[in-house]
């Protein structure tokens, strides 16, 4: 398969909700061939949910493809519940389904939010993965958050930083992160509902992807508010842990495991100098700056050097068995 071009449309071979805690309840989807090598896709956001086309970029007679919606989102029960979800549950969960399906090592396969949820299990359980894909880095620090909700991305887009700060009165403009938090979860649910509008709209507009739709309806979609709340939930509240550079701060658990990375060079809602960064500390990676393209993985560009690198793993994979 040389021109690395999307796969067919597939269908799971299985789904099902899958306990997690007395509360959650997350939604998995398993496809392609159950025999064969497992990856799991990581969504981004956090809320956003995996879509359809996450399972086209796999081969589906060579992977045992897994899917899953985090808490609060997608297809996931409840919906849009915040108690017991943070990313250090989220990792827990990766690790039920792991147990659940009766996988040995599997690959992570993330983007955007879903790279920062696939470093922080692969610090916990380095032992478990073979090998990582990570698409659009997000380390998660302090300045990641500042860079895109105060200041920073203000630079590129004014036009459209104007109208989402504009949205918050002055006296709050400080911290706006903060101040659509509070709007978020206000009792006014018309204030809310435009809040999430603004906020879900804005990050649409700079994700630079002829492929996003930026919905133009009155009413905000069910997507919107999943994303707006539990973005908000973890972002405001720091990612739930007390080291502002944790990922880093911990990469030499993980420096020798075999990550893949491709970020885009105008990617402006995750950093190029944070995969930069993180190559820089690991002495198993291959870093590919995609040039001309943003934060989408389904852009040409980006999804041919995702695919390469599943092909280059099958390659891997097929030498390690004693083939040559």
């Amino acid at each position: 398969m040389g021109n690395y071009d999307f796969y067919p449309a597939i269908e799971p071979f299985k789904s099902y909700m899958l306990p997690v805690s007395d509360i959650h309840s997350i939604y998995v989807e398993e496809c392609g061939n159950p025999n064969g090598e497992p990856i799991i896709f990581l969504h981004g956001g956090p809320g956003a949910g995996f879509g359809k086309k996450a399972r086209r970029f796999f081969d589906p007679k060579y992977y045992h493809i897994i899917l899953f919606d985090q808490r609060g989102c997608g297809k996931s029960i409840p919906f849009l519940e915040l108690k017991e979800n943070n990313i250090f549950y989220l990792v827990e969960d990766m690790e039920k389904i792991r147990l659940h399906i009766g996988i040995d090592k599997w690959t992570l396969f993330a983007g955007s939010f879903g790279t920062a949820l696939a470093l922080v299990y692969a610090i916990h359980y380095p032992q478990k993965i073979k090998r990582m894909i990570l698409q659009g880095i997000f380390l998660a620090t302090e300045s990641d958050l500042k860079w895109f909700f105060q200041e920073g991305i203000s630079e590129i887009y004014p036009a459209e930083f104007k109208k989402f700060k504009d949205f918050i009165p002055k006296k709050e403009q400080n911290n706006l992160l903060e101040a659509y938090y509070k709007r978020f979860f206000s009792n006014n649910i018309d204030l809310r509902n435009k809040a999430i509008k603004i906020w879900s709209r804005f990050q649409l507009r700079v994700m630079e992807s002829e492929n996003i739709m930026i919905p133009e309806e009155e009413e905000i979609q069910v997507s919107e508010i999943s994303l707006a709340l539990i973005e908000s939930h973890y972002f405001y509240n720091n990612m739930f842990w007390e080291d502002k550079n944790y990922i880093l701060n911990k990469i030499e658990k993980i420096k020798d495991i075999p990550i893949y990375i491709a970020h885009g060079r105008f990617d402006l809602n995750t950093r190029v100098v944070s995969a930069y960064k993180l190559s820089e500390k690991l002495n198993n990676c291959e870093l590919v700056i995609v040039e001309g393209v943003g934060h989408s993985p389904f852009t040409e560009k980006m999804s041919k050097v995702l695919i390469k690198f599943l092909e280059d793993i099958k390659e891997l994979n097929y030498k390690d068995e004693g083939n040559e």
